[in-house]
């Protein structure tokens, strides 16, 4: 993972130096404009420093100006749009139009821009631009159109561009190796199910801000002139950027006391309720978008608003856990609190743009976030890989603790002490079962004839034929030195027979084992007892039925010798 961080690294760097090299600088057309807004005209504009009112749906913006003679002999124009549609004129010849139909159908417009080819020979002709408003408040100033070389104007534009370029790719292509490293460690076990749910937040995370970043400013353009869809991607990224930011933070339960655990449980709750309403937000605004063709603009305020409580509640609880010094994973809440500032700090710009400074929102551009997501994701992916491989590899060895205290060492099977808590899971569940008691035959004579050594292959001997005949159904244990204990769940019609004819060819089984001594043949004696044919209160008490029929079995044996 680090190498593929540093090969994104470069990559960037290398996008940066080949794009920028022999870069066209565009004609910008600020000024000269005639400008006419609904019945109101404007001369000698210069689009820097012109606002407009409270703008509406419907408004109509009329510019015009003089094409420039140093221009290339084949140029682009590029017009910017803000949720309106357009039509661009030549000396009043019509050459292009853009969303005027949606406009008319009141159907949601896009931002970003169109790239028109001009042609050759248009120096000192006039251009006319008209422009009708599709949503209320879409903008408080207009963008500058500019004229670029067709020739490289991709290259040129993305030049202009290239480190949100290489930032955006950089979120993504760390997100999704991230989201495969998480899919990975989940096939191999490596992390529990909670600890792969918060990696894979913290990768789409990653990837959602990419995407927001690429979509945001404006380079699907490079690719795609759909602005429209451009859009809808990018308040769906951004809508959902708190929902994986409130994911990766869920409490995976490494817990060394119950308050810590009761702790953990009520922060998932919360967490939990938050999410889900993040989630009804999104569900809903998308269907009015899609189903009623309302602007996912028009719910931004309410997603900011939620933005702000997610990120107050983070941060308040990453602080409470520094204060108490109850938090093991400090790199990751020093990370939560630092990117929660810079969010709420972009937030309260942007709104301030938006709602209160002449240039609205056109003068915002995103620059805290963007620089502290980069430590934020990289310093919690460090972070949370070595300390959730720590704790795999702690709950690993807990668990070959675990299974040592609970198998038996000699066969591998279950033991006494894994036995109790296997009755007391079918007492308590109130399954169907049968309980079936072994006593293996001869242990004696091959300890005494041929040495303990030899007795312990002769019980080896003797668990592995029971594992192959029962075929690794039911639950097989050693609780004593020649005592065994099978107990199946009976669920399936046949099971019951199937079992019956299981220990029915068992000692034939048995008889053809080679024990590695022609003076010791293997054979066993058995008793069962099935929960639906007795009255056992408990399978203990069934295992007593069990033993009882068992040691009449071994009477017969020994009185048929």
């Amino acid at each position: 993972m680090g190498v593929i961080c540093l090969l994104s690294i470069a990559y960037a760097i290398k996008l940066l130096a080949i794009l920028d090299k022999g870069k066209h600088d565009p004609v910008l057309l600020n000024y000269g404009w005639d400008l006419t807004f609904n019945s109101e005209s404007y001369s000698g504009v210069d689009l820097r420093s012109f606002y407009f009112p409270d703008v509406k749906r419907g408004d109509v913006v009329e510019l015009t100006c003089t094409i420039p003679d140093k221009i290339p002999s084949k140029s682009k124009l590029v017009v910017p749009i803000h949720y309106y549609d357009v039509q661009v004129f030549i000396d009043d010849e019509y050459i292009f139009e853009a969303d005027r139909r949606r406009n008319d159908m009141e159907l949601g417009l896009g931002s970003g821009f169109y790239a028109v080819d001009l042609g050759s020979g248009v120096s000192g002709k006039t251009l006319r631009l008209v422009f009708r408003v599709g949503e209320d408040n879409a903008f408080s100033s207009l963008g500058s159109p500019g004229i670029w070389d067709s020739n490289t104007f991709y290259q040129d534009y993305a030049a202009g561009k290239v480190w949100y370029l290489a930032l955006s790719f950089f979120f993504i292509v760390i997100g999704i190796a991230m989201i495969i490293m998480a899919l990975a460690q989940e096939v191999r076990g490596t992390f529990a199910f909670a600890d792969s749910v918060r990696f894979s937040s913290l990768s789409l995370l990653a990837m959602a801000f990419g995407i927001w970043i690429f979509t945001g400013m404006n380079l699907t353009e490079i690719f795609s002139p759909d602005i429209i869809t451009k859009v809808d991607i990018n308040y769906t990224s951004f809508f959902f950027i708190p929902i994986f930011f409130i994911g990766f933070h869920f409490e995976s339960g490494r817990f060394k006391d119950e308050k810590g655990i009761k702790q953990a449980r009520r922060r998932n709750i919360l967490f939990g309720t938050v999410w889900l309403l993040g989630l009804g937000f999104i569900a809903y605004a998308l269907y009015m978008h899609y189903v009623h063709g309302e602007s996912l603009r028009s719910h931004l305020i309410v997603m900011h608003i939620y933005d702000v409580f997610v990120i107050c509640m983070l941060v308040f609880i990453r602080l409470y856990d520094l204060f108490k010094g109850v938090n093991t994973h400090q790199i990751s809440s020093y990370a939560t609190i630092i990117t929660g500032v810079a969010a709420f700090t972009d937030l309260v710009r942007y709104n301030y743009y938006l709602r209160m400074s002449p240039k609205g929102g056109a003068g915002f551009s995103v620059s805290i976030t963007c620089i502290v997501m980069i430590f934020f994701v990289l310093s919690l992916f460090f972070d949370y890989m070595s300390t959730t491989i720590m704790d795999a590899r702690e709950e690993e060895r807990i668990g070959l603790i675990s299974k040592l205290a609970y198998t038996d060492p000699l066969t591998g099977l279950n033991n006494r002490q894994a036995t109790e808590r296997f009755f007391d899971s079918i007492d308590s569940s109130g399954e169907e079962y049968i309980a079936v008691q072994f006593d293996l035959n001869n242990l004696k004579v091959a300890n005494d004839t041929y040495g303990h050594e030899e007795g312990d292959k002769y019980i080896a001997l003797f668990a592995d034929t029971l594992k192959h005949v029962f075929e690794g159904k039911g639950y097989i244990a050693r609780t004593g030195g020649d005592e065994f204990v099978y107990v199946m769940t009976p669920k399936l019609e046949g099971e019951r027979s199937w079992l019956e004819g299981r220990l029915k060819d068992l000692n034939a089984i048995l008889s053809n084992k080679d024990t590695g001594h022609s003076g010791l043949k293997m054979s066993t004696a058995f008793g069962s007892y099935d929960s639906i044919d007795g009255d056992a209160k408990t399978i203990r008490d069934g295992l007593r039925i069990a033993d009882a029929r068992m040691y009449e079995m071994k009477k017969k044996m020994k009185a048929g010798r």
